[in-house]
């Protein structure tokens, strides 16, 4: 039996949520997101996961109040990805 390792995406897309979680914002910008994943070095691999998450339709980018943020879509807004 193999032992299923977190990729990064799924580590990314937890310290997301811890951060929605700790901070109570919807939208959380990347730098926040690095606090949540100790012994991470790099911010712009945590950027790069996020833009891929966003890609992939399990994030969307959130401009409110002139502030960049990556938030989880609605389920309105799922289902405007989807079709």
């Amino acid at each position: 039996m193999k032992s299923s390792q977190p990729t990064m995406k799924d580590k990314v897309l937890g310290a997301h949520r811890d951060a929605v979680r700790y901070t109570g914002a919807s939208a959380i910008p990347a730098t926040t997101v690095r606090r949540f994943m100790p012994g991470l070095k790099r911010q712009s691999h945590v950027t790069r996961m996020l833009n891929i998450l966003v890609s992939e339709g399990k994030l969307v980018l959130s401009t409110s109040q002139g502030q960049c943020g990556y938030a989880v879509p609605s389920a309105a807004t799922r289902r405007q990805v989807m079709a």
